[in-house]
C-alpha cells in the first residue's frame, strides 16, 4: 500500500494493523518442530527426509553390537548408563528403530552466522503417529534458544527457578546451577489433526555432566497429549 496523508486511508491502515496484532496475539500455539508435528503420521523414512538425512542406521542392530563389545560394560560403569547410551548414538549417527529416530548432529535453529546446533529425538507408536518431540541443546545457549521459543511458541510460559547440583558421574565435585524450567501456559495444537501437546522446557537437564559435547544441557520437550481415556 502507498503511504497517504489522508486521514481515511489512515485510519484504514490503523484498522488493519490492530486487526494483524490482534489475531497474531490470538494464534494457536503450534505443536510443531521445523513443520513436522505430533499427531502427524509419519514412517521413519519420512521422517528422517524431512530434516535432511537420505541414509541412516538401524539403531537396534547397532545397539546391539555396542552391547557386544568388551569394554562397553566396564566404560557405562565409569560414565553411567545413559551417557553410555548417548555415546553410542553420537558414533552410529541418524538412525532409528521401530519406536523411534534419533538425529544427534546435523540439524540447526536459528539464523544468521552463528545457528545453533540440536540434537532431535522423535518417538512414534504403532500407527506411525508421532508422540513426542525432544530437541537438545548447548545449556550456554539457552537465552537466545529462549528468544526462539517465544518466537515460535509464544511466551506464554510458567516459569519456576530452583538451584540443583550438577556433576561428573561417579565424582564428588559438582557446580551449582539455576534451573529454569517453562511449561506453556496454553496447550499447542496441530491445526491439521486437531491433536494437542504440552511444551516443556529446561535449561539443564540432568543431574550429571554429558560425557559427549555439549556437557550441559537444556531441552525442549513437545508432547502428543493422549485421547486414549
Amino acid at each position: 500500500m502507498r503511504l497517504s496523508s489522508s486521514s481515511a486511508l489512515l485510519g484504514v491502515a490503523c484498522s488493519l494493523f490492530t486487526w494483524c496484532a490482534r489475531a497474531s496475539a490470538h494464534a494457536p500455539t503450534p505443536c510443531d518442530f521445523k513443520g513436522l508435528s505430533v499427531g502427524d503420521k509419519a514412517t521413519p523414512a519420512q521422517i528422517m527426509k524431512h530434516f535432511g538425512v537420505e541414509k541412516y542406521n538401524d539403531s537396534e542392530a547397532e545397539w546391539a553390537k555396542a552391547q557386544n563389545a568388551p569394554d562397553y560394560w566396564e566404560h557405562m560403569e565409569k560414565v553411567g548408563p545413559s551417557n553410555a547410551a548417548e555415546e553410542i548414538f553420537w558414533k552410529m549417527g541418524p538412525s532409528c528403530d521401530k519406536k523411534s529416530c534419533e538425529i544427534p548432529y546435523g540439524v540447526t535453529v536459528g539464523s544468521g552466522a552463528s545457528p545453533i546446533d540440536v540434537l532431535v529425538f522423535i518417538s512414534f507408536d504403532k500407527t506411525g503417529t508421532i508422540e513426542l518431540i525432544d530437541i537438545s541443546f548447548d545449556s550456554t545457549q539457552w537465552d537466545d534458544v529462549l528468544a526462539l521459543l517465544n518466537t515460535k511458541y509464544g511466551d506464554g510460559w510458567r516459569t519456576e527457578e530452583s538451584p540443583m547440583m550438577v556433576g561428573k558421574y561417579g565424582a564428588k565435585e559438582s557446580l551449582e546451577f539455576t534451573v529454569t524450567e517453562l511449561r506453556h501456559r496454553t496447550p499447542g495444537t496441530n491445526s491439521k489433526t486437531g491433536d494437542t501437546c504440552t511444551l516443556y522446557a529446561r535449561n539443564i537437564d540432568k543431574i550429571w555432566e554429558h560425557s559427549t559435547s555439549p556437557i550441559y544441557r537444556g531441552f525442549l520437550e513437545i508432547k502428543r497429549v493422549s485421547k486414549n481415556f
